[in-house]
């Protein structure tokens, strides 16, 4: 009839949204009946891959894992680090900051603000392929050792290793590029993200790294 964007306006202005009456079945299938994507499963496929490939691409899966970003951010993360130190890693508060590079990490849809990290993660991120794109390649050696390509266990792993250590969700959510909409988060979650970061997480971060190469 021609009034999509008239439509468009509406659902705007009085903020109109549309409920998925089986997303908690969805949910529930997810956690309870999926067994091969159990954190279990998914750890199992990250160290065995981690184990047929070679340090440079090694430290691909390795530094996925150790910052929860997905793929595409983590090898833009990893190049910025390599190009732009400087400019992108915190090193006082022991972060990169994703927020500084918007046109690369804040999309419409799909964010990454900060990254929590210490040396030998950035150590990690400095001895992969020295290649701005190495997607291809690290396909190719996963896929000639018959192993899936399954990236996106490195993390679903990173958010359940630190919430199974106590991490608060609000907190995970944040490092994966998720802001809640909740009154809760928006008004009164204030904490003191210095003393998580260094009291907390990064222990934990500690303690996934022997996980993965122990």
């Amino acid at each position: 009839m021609g009034l999509y964007d008239e439509w468009k306006k509406i659902v705007q202005r009085y903020q109109l949204k549309w409920s998925d009456n089986n997303k908690s079945l969805k949910v529930f299938d997810a956690i309870f009946q999926n067994e091969g994507n159990n954190y279990s499963s998914m750890l199992k496929w990250i160290k065995d891959v981690v184990s047929i490939l070679t340090k440079d691409y090694q430290n691909i899966i390795l530094f996925n894992t150790l910052t929860g970003l997905r793929p595409d951010e983590a090898q833009k993360a990893i190049w910025l680090i390599k190009t732009k130190e400087s400019d992108y890693i915190d090193k006082e508060r022991g972060i990169l900051k994703h927020y500084q590079f918007p046109s690369i990490f804040l999309r419409q849809t799909k964010n990454a603000y900060v990254s929590i990290i210490n040396e030998q993660i950035i150590e990690i991120a400095k001895s992969t392929p020295n290649k701005e794109r190495y997607t291809v390649g690290l396909r190719k050696r996963v896929l000639k050792h018959d192993y899936k390509m399954n990236m996106y266990y490195c993390r679903k792993v990173f958010a359940t290793y630190l919430r199974n250590k106590g991490i608060e969700p609000e907190i995970i959510d944040l490092l994966q590029g998720r802001i809640s909409s909740s009154v809760f988060v928006n008004h009164y979650y204030r904490p003191d993200t210095n003393e998580i970061i260094t009291k907390r997480i990064r222990p934990v971060l500690d303690e996934l790294i022997q996980e993965l190469t122990g």
